[in-house]
């Protein structure tokens, strides 16, 4: 949920802090239930619940709670004037106590642990890069890809992206992938790209897309359904990969991506 560093910071300062979280829903708003986020110090550290004024609520409630004896509060918070305000939600505030050396230990755990899903970025081109940050910001867990050490540079990418300098099937040939996961494939070859997607298609990923042209799709279909790869993952690859919104520039090809990814992401959460 939070950077180590900023953990730290935290702990050393001792910093009064709030952890809200949405145990309870009606479903009206954008908060769902297990929807988090960190307050410290008279400011939203990470996360979000929903925004606007419920959002407020939930900010000014965790301000109220620092100066209260109580450590945890189970807290209604109302819709605001506005129908766009959201609905009723239930949270859960409680306080956490930096100064002592167990809760410290337990709540590093708690709030440095990654919930993400992951992104595997097969290819450090253009687009991809254009993806990394569109991803990054809806909440993605990113790892690029690529051998080619001149598009590997750190700046290219956001700054928790992991990037690994070394082929897309000797990658995957980790087996690090889990039924959480979203791998894209857009390598700088088609030869290269094929032996990904052959892994790919025996990994248990949740979504496996591919970049690339209808003829790229339909090469790539033949030669894996010969193997009996396509026909078994087929309900986990997109390809071409992306929802279709007419995009030419690779900033708007990265928007259609990630729409994707994020429906997909969805509809698999709601399934759970």
């Amino acid at each position: 949920m939070i950077d180590e560093n900023v953990f730290n910071s935290l702990c050393k300062n001792k910093t009064r802090t709030v952890l809200a979280t949405v145990i309870a829903s009606d479903g009206r708003g954008p908060a769902r239930p297990g929807d988090r986020l960190l307050w410290a110090a008279g400011q939203l550290i990470t996360g979000t619940i929903g925004g606007g004024s419920n959002e407020q609520q939930i900010l000014d409630a965790c301000a109220t709670l620092t100066t209260d004896e109580q450590r945890i509060e189970i807290k209604s918070i109302l819709p605001g004037t506005l129908p766009s305000c959201g609905g009723t939600l239930q949270i859960r505030l409680e306080k956490i106590d930096f100064g002592k050396a167990d809760a410290a230990a337990f709540w590093k755990k708690e709030l440095t642990r990654n919930d993400a899903c992951r992104l595997f970025l097969m290819g450090a081109g253009h687009v991809a890069r254009e993806v990394a940050w569109v991803a990054d910001r809806n909440g993605f867990g990113i790892s690029i890809v690529d051998p080619r050490r001149e598009l590997m540079q750190p700046e290219f990418f956001p700054e928790n992206c992991s990037l690994s300098l070394q082929q897309g099937t000797q990658f995957l040939a980790r087996k690090i992938t889990t039924p959480k996961d979203f791998i894209i494939i857009a390598g700088p070859d088609h030869a290269g790209d094929l032996a990904v997607l052959e892994q790919a298609t025996q990994s248990p990923a949740l979504y496996i897309g591919v970049m690339g042209s209808k003829k790229k799709i339909a090469s790539f279909k033949e030669i894996l359904t010969k193997k009996n790869l396509w026909q078994t993952a087929t309900d986990r690859i997109y390809a071409p990969i992306g929802i279709p919104i007419s995009s030419r520039t690779p900033a708007e090809v990265a928007v259609s991506i990630v729409a994707e990814l994020i429906l997909v992401r969805a509809q698999s959460s709601t399934k759970q």
